[in-house]
């Protein structure tokens, strides 16, 4: 019996060492994650220029009492909008943590703007343990990488091409650009002139709740208007400063566009009548006879007066 229970215990030992054997071999536990809050997306800084920043921080636990070494690689679509940086490699010492930084910069401006805000980029962080040259075990991070919502409506207006004079109007375009990367809306349109206050601008209320595409590099998905510029009977002549301005829906801002208008006296030529025309036109002509000219009632008085005559003196 004794015999038995000791060959049991010795297959018990002998089934259990290589278990214990395999599990040196892979060595001590590591660990690596994110430092940086990336749930559910890590959103980058942009400024008005379109450049954009970021950084994610990634943390390396080694649990065991000899030095770790990883291998860093980083996967993401290269189309995109973003470039990440880290370094090629890290080494952890024993029973200690070590965390290292991915930067994030953009591709050309209007790559960066043409990616919608409502996308996002996965970046996969591979940590691969190496002994010499063999590879041990492996971890990865995942992360999803956006960009914030920007919003700029830029209007123009372009300057009327056609004269302006006192007591009339004359109509011009005010057009609208979405330079964000987002839809976004016109809340309200209003003028501003300065030095002429009997100069106005009508139709702006048309502005109001205009939504505004993104405007694309080619120009496309501007909005216009057909404004006018109206200046009463009174206006001196004069040049005038007339400012336009939008609200935007996104973010409240109002940006504006400006132009100069010279505003003329009305005209005081007074056509002239056909009539009129026609005697100033006809040339003046003059009798070649020498005898004065009489007219029908003067022959007819002298005829009368010759008849008396002729009665009272008969021959």
């Amino acid at each position: 019996m004794k015999q038995v229970c000791a060959l049991l215990l010795a297959t018990v030992l002998l089934c259990a060492f290589p278990v214990g054997h395999a599990q040196d071999m892979q060595g001590p536990s590591w660990e690596i994650g994110w430092v940086t809050d990336v749930d559910p997306k890590y959103t980058v800084e942009l400024e008005d220029d379109w450049d954009l920043t970021g950084e994610l921080v990634v943390y390396v636990a080694n649990d065991g009492p000899a030095a770790l070494n990883l291998d860093l690689t980083y996967d993401y679509d290269e189309d995109g909008p973003f470039l990440f940086d880290g370094p090629e490699s890290i080494e952890v010492s024993g029973n200690s943590n070590e965390t290292f930084t991915i930067s994030i910069s953009g591709a050309d401006a209007e790559t960066v703007r043409a990616f919608s805000p409502s996308s996002s980029i996965e970046l996969v962080v591979l940590g691969e343990e190496k002994v010499g040259d063999s590879s041990l075990r492996n971890q990865e991070l995942e992360a999803d990488v956006s960009v914030p919502r920007m919003y700029r409506l830029v209007p123009n207006a372009v300057q009327p091409t056609e004269e302006l004079f006192a007591g009339s109007w004359v109509e011009f375009t005010l057009e609208v650009s979405n330079l964000g990367n987002t839809q976004d809306a016109i809340t309200m349109g209003e003028s501003t002139i300065r030095s002429c206050p009997h100069l106005s601008v009508s139709g702006l209320e048309q502005l109001e709740n205009t939504v505004v595409q993104v405007t694309n590099e080619n120009g496309d998905n501007k909005v216009a208007f057909t404004l006018r510029l109206e200046a009463s009977s009174s206006h001196q002549e004069r040049t005038c400063e007339v400012t336009l301005s939008v609200q935007s829906e996104g973010d409240n801002a109002q940006r504006s566009s400006a132009f100069n208008v010279d505003v003329s006296a009305p005209s005081t030529d007074v056509p002239n009548t056909p009539d009129e025309s026609t005697n100033e036109d006809a040339p003046i002509t003059s009798d070649s006879s020498s005898l004065p000219w009489l007219s029908t009632a003067e022959l007819v008085g002298v005829f009368l007066v010759a008849m008396v005559a002729f009665r009272r003196f008969p021959s």
